[in-house]
């Protein structure tokens, strides 16, 4: 069974207003509070635990950008790496 990808687009996640998380695929889902907040989260399995991962409010991050900071951390969690701990270097 083929994995569905890209299923959301920027007029999808502009017109989200209900509470829940929609998935993109991959791991990658919106998710709208109650309160009307929406963000990214990447929801990854690594050494047999189930996390997930914050990576930005919308639309502070972009549909575009959060796919790319998923992609980067799927390298990582195939790597063995938790990309919740992974450090970048400070600016």
């Amino acid at each position: 069974m083929a994995r569905h990808t890209h299923r959301l687009t920027d007029i999808k996640v502009r017109s989200l207003k209900a509470e829940g998380l929609y998935a993109d695929g991959d791991g990658l889902y919106e998710r709208v509070t109650a309160s009307g907040t929406r963000g990214w989260i990447f929801r990854f399995k690594l050494h047999d635990r189930m996390r997930d991962m914050g990576l930005g409010t919308y639309p502070s991050v972009s549909l575009a950008e959060a796919r790319q900071l998923a992609s980067e951390a799927r390298a990582l969690v195939r790597r063995g790496i938790d990309p919740a701990y992974a450090c970048k270097s400070p600016l």
